[in-house]
């Protein structure tokens, strides 16, 4: 693969992740203004965000199956407008159904992110430096959402940040199908990469024998688990973190949406760190990735908890911005550090051909909790308001318990650190038989 093609795709892809993302966070800084202009209740309001996350989660089997067995780069092209066009037409809803149908269907095309980019990605990069390419397209996603999220949080209508999010793409998405070079199947595998620069291919292709032995692969499974339970944290606190804010401490939406920003300008910074921090305690100890996410989930658990519980004024001083940044910077980018490297992990222990379809399981998984995070935190909220508390007090002990999810799902990081080694190593015995298989069929 030409080395300037190369940057020039992963650049591409990378600004196309980042504008597709923009997406996912353009209502939550407005859902008070939504409730009100369409009449809905909290749990209403909640079931848009779970439908939108549920369908992008559900269609990535579709993607990740299609790019196993069809070429990547048009694939993802298309998942891409798919996604855009109904992302510009949200501007126009005109009721709750039009929001809900638009919401439906923008997740069909956002769906194919992660499967398609995930397996070009893993084939970009060798194993040891996969952490970063991840870190590369998950703090796009991450610099995408932030965008969104300021767009959303400083414009006066919650209809014309839409547009501006959408637009890029049909830009962008023809330069990618023009520009970019798509990487040959295997060639981010050091123990093929002279095959295949010699020109032999790496003609394995996906069946059901290698789907059903990747679901039988110990490390698959219990990455499957944690997935679904460590994501409910994240689907209950940043879609509700606005409303809390606005509703418990008194702020503004604009103040609400700025304390958000330096809250996920944190995230990000974890997110791009921790892919480079996977790759060197991957080289320095056996599993060490494991490790690193296990250890960062629980230490971002407690920083969330007490950010929670601290009693920011509506108001906040320049000193309390100052802490809060601080803070945000060196304690809370924990919570993201395990981002880029739960991806590099599975890439790490399933072959080439059915990445895409294991990606797109492990999206699809670990969407649950995403997409469950939303509508349960609006049910937690009114449940809480029907048993006598107040809303402000609704707000937060939802929140709370949202952040609990992560304790299990940390937890299960223990038995990952014992069997991802293990996986690993078994790929690499597979992938040096089907080398001398690729040199006998080639002489």
């Amino acid at each position: 693969m030409n080395k300037y093609r190369r940057i020039a795709s992963i650049v591409l892809l990378v600004l196309m992740a980042a504008f597709l993302m923009a997406d996912q966070n353009l209502l939550p800084p407005n859902y008070q203004q939504i409730m009100q202009e369409f009449g809905i209740s909290e749990t209403q309001m909640g079931f848009v965000s779970t439908i939108f996350v549920a369908t992008s989660a559900l269609i990535t089997i579709v993607w990740g199956y299609f790019s196993d067995i069809k070429g990547r780069k048009k694939l993802l092209v298309l998942g891409v407008l798919l996604g855009e066009i109904p992302c510009f037409l949200t501007a126009f809803a005109q009721n709750y159904w039009e929001l809900l149908a638009l919401r439906l269907f923008t997740g069909i095309g956002i769906g194919s992110i992660i499967p398609i980019g995930y397996s070009l990605i893993s084939d970009m990069f060798y194993g040891d430096k996969r952490g970063r390419g991840f870190s590369y397209i998950q703090t796009a996603f991450g610099f995408g959402t932030l965008f969104g999220m300021i767009m959303a949080g400083v414009i006066a209508s919650w209809r014309t940040p839409f547009i501006y999010a959408s637009v890029p793409n049909f830009i962008l998405a023809p330069l990618f199908y023009i520009v970019a070079e798509e990487p040959k199947r295997g060639s981010g595998e050091k123990v093929l990469q002279d095959l295949i620069s010699r020109g032999i291919q790496y003609t394995y292709k996906l069946n059901w024998k290698i789907i059903k032995k990747s679901f039988e692969t110990a490390t698959n499974i219990l990455i499957f688990f944690q997935g679904i339970i460590g994501t409910i944290p994240w689907g209950v606190i940043v879609y509700w973190i606005i409303s809390f804010l606005m509703v418990s401490r008194g702020m503004s939406k604009e103040t609400s949406t700025f304390v958000l920003l330096i809250l996920g300008v944190s995230t990000v910074i974890g997110t791009f760190i921790g892919g480079f921090l996977g790759d060197y305690f991957e080289r320095k100890i056996r599993g060490g990735r494991a490790i690193l996410v296990g250890a960062s989930i629980f230490i971002g658990f407690v920083a969330v908890l007490f950010l929670i519980l601290y009693p920011l004024p509506s108001n906040p001083s320049i000193v309390d911005w100052i802490m809060l940044t601080f803070y945000g910077i060196l304690i809370l980018q924990f919570v993201s550090i395990a981002s880029p490297n739960v991806p590099a992990i599975i890439s790490q222990v399933n072959p080439p051909e059915d990445r895409g379809t294991v990606f797109g399981v492990f999206y699809i998984l670990n969407s649950i909790g995403s997409a469950i995070g939303p509508v349960l935190g609006g049910i937690m909220i009114n449940t809480f308001e029907w048993m006598g508390m107040s809303k402000a007090l609704a707000y937060q002990y939802t929140l709370i318990i949202g952040a609990l999810f992560w304790i299990p799902c940390g937890l299960t990081w223990i038995w990952i650190r014992r069997t991802y080694p293990k996986d690993m190593e078994a790929l690499q015995n597979l992938l040096k038989k089907r080398r001398k298989m690729m040199l006998k069929n080639a002489n």
